[in-house]
Formats: structure tokens, C-alpha cells, sequence
């Protein structure tokens, strides 16, 4: 099969929701290298919208695919052949595209930052342009999509069991990060076997923060290259753009979470930049980003965002090129 043709479809039998295992068994198997196209739905028939919105097969994935205790609808997981415990996954993210022509807002009592201020529940329906891009979020008031994907996450190491979709985790899920758009790349430290990617959570958009629940929730296809990496030695999510390197940490605790990310963001800089640790320090206070990714899942998010610019020079050495090259 030439590697451009690799498509999984999102059906009852290739998805999961609501839960990332590490004995999940792959829907689909491919060499590292490999280029596929992945269907993600976000929908429900519940949802009031015409029934041509809603993406053939929703009703049979949502009574017949396999559940766990979070909402999430997560394409995979994805095996890719030589990756072992130990070793890198480098997801090259090169498009995503909006397939669904609304996206979904939910709040309830008790969720989200205000979690008992005027409690609510109610799925609030948002139309989308797919040939402009803009969403109606309220009367009057249209926001330009940009689309990325929610959770993009490895499994677990099976000792940890049957986990909750929502929190993300040193392996990436539920990482609700804005900054994963085409031209990025993502790497994820693999716990098993395969790694078993597993894809989904598509928002049209968001802001860092994520603050009342979810985003603009909707459904995409997304366009990746995955290969696996063993010079790469990493123990959180890290990602390179065109523009930035980013590290990105979770943890119940927003202030814990902050010094993960950017004591990785320090130690990458001395890894691979050879940047000894106050001069690294020092660049991540005159010149680094730390931005709130999430806040409402569990576990709280934070990415540190460095310009590449000022490295551009540094970057030509064999270490930083094996990163962003």
C-alpha cells in the first residue's frame, strides 16, 4: 500500500470512548514513516441540527463502540511497527481539515472554572461556515475557526489501568493544546508496544484556558506522519512549530504544573542546545511564553512557548537539528 493512501475511518470498531488503556488492541497497524488520514467525530443525534449535519455512523458509534467513564470519541488506537517502551513518537501534524458544518458548547453545574456560579447544563449549538471558517458562538458575535485536535495521546503504561479521557497525562490525551496546528511537531513518550496513537476531541476553536468545559467541539480529519524516534530522550509532551519549541506539563496543581514545563523547557535548551543551565534559565525569563492550556480537566495545563528565532544560529548543531530538521 503506497504510505500517502493509509485512511482509518471512525466507526464503531475503530474508536473508543472516554478511556485510554495500554492493552487496548490496534485498529489499524503501519511502519513508521508512514502518512495517514484520520476521520475524528464529535456529534450526537441528541444534538438539535438538521440531520444532514450529523456524520453517517454517529448513532451506531455511539451505542456500539466500546465505553469508558469520559465523553470522548478517540479514532484508534494507531500501532506503529518497531516502536517499544523507551522510544519517542514523532507525529508530524500536516493538515486538518473542518468535515462538520456546526460544533457544541457544553456546561454543567459543578464543571468548568465557575463550576457553581449560575449552574446550567445545556449544550449550546454553534453553526460553522466550513467555506469561510467563521462559527457563530452568540447572537452577533462570530469567531474564525482554527481547527486542532483535542487529544492527541499515546497509551498508557498498562499498569495504570483503565483511565478517565479527561485528565491528560505525561503521554499526551486529552491535551487541549491550541498550538498543535498543521506544520507542527508533536513528540510523545511511548509506554508500550506499538505506542498506540489514539486521535480525537476535534475543536474548531479555543482559547488557552479551556475555561467553561469544552471548547467549540466539533468533527475533523486530521493528516499525520508518525515515526519513531530513539535519539530522543523525553519524559512529558514536547513540540516544535515553525516559530517555537514548546513543553508542555500537567498536573492537579497549576503551579506544579508551570515548574514541569519549564524546567523541561531549561533542560531541552541545555540538552539539545548546549546552553548551560542559568544561561538557559535566563533566555526563558527574557524571552519564553508560559501559558495556560487547560484548566478544567482534572489535571491543569501548561505550555512554555520559546521562540525559535533567537536560537536560529544554535540550531544548526547536530542535537537541535534532530528536533526541528
Amino acid at each position: 500500500m503506497d504510505k500517502h493512501s493509509i485512511r482509518l475511518e471512525a466507526t464503531a470498531s475503530t474508536v473508543h470512548i472516554g478511556f485510554h488503556h495500554g492493552t487496548l488492541k490496534p485498529v489499524l497497524e503501519v511502519d513508521s514513516g508512514a502518512e495517514i488520514s484520520v476521520q475524528t467525530l464529535s456529534a450526537d443525534s441528541s444534538h438539535p441540527v438538521p440531520r444532514e449535519w450529523l456524520p453517517a455512523g454517529i448513532d451506531d458509534i455511539w451505542s456500539n463502540a466500546e465505553r469508558g467513564t469520559g465523553p470522548h470519541i478517540l479514532t484508534g488506537p494507531i500501532a506503529v511497527r518497531g516502536a517499544m517502551p523507551g522510544d519517542v513518537l514523532q507525529v508530524d501534524i500536516l493538515d486538518i481539515r473542518l468535515t462538520q458544518p456546526y460544533g457544541y458548547n457544553i456546561v454543567s453545574p459543578l464543571k468548568g472554572m465557575f463550576a457553581g456560579e449560575q449552574p446550567l447544563q445545556r449544550t449550546h449549538i454553534i453553526p460553522i461556515d466550513l467555506t469561510t471558517g467563521v462559527a457563530l458562538v452568540a447572537p452577533g458575535v462570530c469567531v474564525a475557526t482554527r481547527p486542532f485536535f483535542g487529544q492527541l495521546g499515546v497509551a498508557p503504561p498498562q499498569e495504570w489501568g483503565r483511565l478517565d479521557s479527561r485528565p491528560p497525562t505525561r503521554f499526551g490525551g486529552n491535551i487541549d493544546n491550541k498550538e498543535l496546528l498543521p506544520g507542527t511537531r508533536l513528540f510523545l513518550p511511548v509506554a508500550n508496544e506499538g505506542a498506540l496513537l489514539s486521535v480525537g476531541d476535534g475543536h474548531a476553536a479555543q482559547g488557552d484556558g479551556e475555561v467553561n468545559q469544552t471548547a467549540i467541539e466539533t468533527s475533523l480529519d486530521g493528516e499525520f506522519r508518525l515515526t519513531v524516534r530513539r535519539d530522543i530522550n523525553l519524559t512529558w509532551p514536547f513540540a516544535v512549530t515553525p516559530t517555537h519549541l514548546m513543553t508542555m506539563a500537567f498536573h492537579e496543581d497549576l503551579d506544579d504544573a508551570a515548574r514541569l514545563a519549564m524546567r523541561d523547557m531549561v533542560g531541552l535548551l541545555e540538552r539539545y542546545y548546549s546552553l548551560p543551565f542559568h544561561d538557559a534559565y535566563r533566555l526563558c525569563s527574557v524571552a519564553a511564553d508560559m501559558r495556560v492550556t487547560q484548566f478544567v480537566n482534572g489535571n491543569r495545563g501548561i505550555h512554555v512557548m520559546m521562540p525559535r528565532e533567537p536560537l536560529k544560529t544554535i540550531e544548526k548543531n547536530q542535537a537541535a537539528q534532530s528536533l526541528t530538521g
